[in-house]
């Protein structure tokens, strides 16, 4: 019988990861890294091809009782959290920084492959584990700072990189309080947790990488053009002598409570309306940036008897948002600065910062309101600027 002859198939925990990382690193690659190259996509997809490598080598490493290979395996997989965490970095316009990460990686496999076989082994097994953690713990932190980006986005990748923290400092701790364990049985646990570890943080981060590069915002370098276009727009009026422009900072007021108390597709449609207001509120002509889910700069050529009228006009549009929208009862205002050029000149960033400390006055003074920037007696560009 051919039934017979068939050994049968012994799926364990190392085999379910070998398979596991291997569809993530295809979802990943396909959907991020080739969809939308760039450096964080390209981080992100060596870390999984990486994993794929890493994955392989732990289970030839299981298969054939080898210690060395199970300890250049654990050392790869290591090295996952370090390019996540560089990747997310990249992602949000920050300075990646390269030299922790090539650290940690060629330093990795140095350190488990010479004391592979050895009792020193289990030392250096925790003392990468715990190093590791300290990337996880950085991917939870960079992941808080992206304001605009739905928080059920990021919390899969957060509540994974907590854990794994959380699990690195237990397997330090047991080190010294366990009792009753051999050093190879404290291995062994060690061993498989960082198998199914492996799963859990590899599919979590998979579904969040993959949603941030799906529902990206317009890349920042677009966003830079839009910005250059308003410098030059700047330039020309200030060399026709028009000094009929301006540039409002307008903020959503209470956003990080609106985001809380909302769930995301209702926050979402709160954020569209609230764009959607602010262009509908001034010139066609204008040139408006939307920096992030709750501000928006606009830079628009427009006397001081216009403003006055396009400002409140705003305003009156976003307090009145709560009407036709999903979020009754709730309150949603805004705060915007107004910065002229005849009072700080035609230097954009010069006039983004006048109008966003206006806004912020606006703000401590209750929201819902405008205030215009006016120069300080003892203001100088420097000044402004810092």
């Amino acid at each position: 019988m051919i039934s017979a002859a068939l050994a049968p198939l012994n799926v364990d925990v190392t085999t379910s990861m070998v398979a596991v990382v291997t569809v993530l690193a295809v979802l990943v690659s396909g959907l991020a890294t080739l969809a939308k190259p760039s450096r964080a996509t390209i981080a992100w997809g060596t870390a999984y091809a990486i994993g794929i490598f890493g994955a392989y080598l732990w289970l030839g490493g299981y298969q054939l009782d080898d210690p060395v290979m199970r300890a250049g395996a654990s050392a790869i997989l290591f090295s996952f959290e370090p390019l996540v965490w560089w990747g997310l970095r990249a992602f949000a316009g920050r300075r990646p920084i390269w030299w922790p990460v090539i650290a940690f990686i060629a330093l990795g496999p140095v350190l488990l492959l010479g004391t592979a076989g050895h009792p020193a082994y289990q030392v250096a097994f925790r003392a990468l584990f715990l190093t590791a953690s300290v990337f996880a713990g950085l991917i939870v932190y960079e992941l808080i700072r992206m304001k605009n980006v739905d928080r059920d986005i990021t919390m899969p990748l957060i509540l994974a990189s907590a854990t794994f923290v959380l699990l690195a400092v237990v397997a330090v701790i047991s080190a010294f309080a366990v009792d009753g364990l051999t050093a190879e049985q404290q291995l062994g646990i060690l061993r498989g947790t960082n198998s199914t570890g492996a799963m859990v943080m590899s599919t979590c981060a998979a579904f969040t990488l993959i949603l941030l590069v799906r529902t990206d915002a317009p890349s920042r370098g677009g966003w830079d053009e839009q910005i250059e276009r308003s410098r030059r727009r700047l330039a020309r009026a200030e060399a026709q002598g028009d000094d009929a422009w301006s540039v409002l900072d307008v903020h959503l007021d209470d956003q990080v409570d609106l985001r809380e108390a909302l769930s995301a597709t209702v926050f979402a449609e709160v954020r569209d309306r609230f764009h959607a207001d602010v262009e509908r509120s001034v010139p066609a002509a204008a040139d408006i940036h939307c920096i992030d889910d709750g501000r928006v700069i606009v830079v628009i050529g427009a006397g001081e008897e216009a403003m006055r009228h396009h400002v409140p006009a705003l305003l009156s549009r976003i307090s009145s948002m709560g009407e036709g929208t999903a979020v009754p009862g709730i309150r949603v205002s805004a705060s915007v600065g107004w910065a002229t050029a005849t009072t700080f000149g035609f230097d954009y960033d010069m006039l983004v910062v006048a109008a966003h400390r206006a806004a912020d006055a606006a703000r401590a003074a209750g929201g819902d309101r405008w205030a215009r920037a006016e120069r300080p007696a003892s203001a100088s560009p420097a000044n402004l600027e810092a």
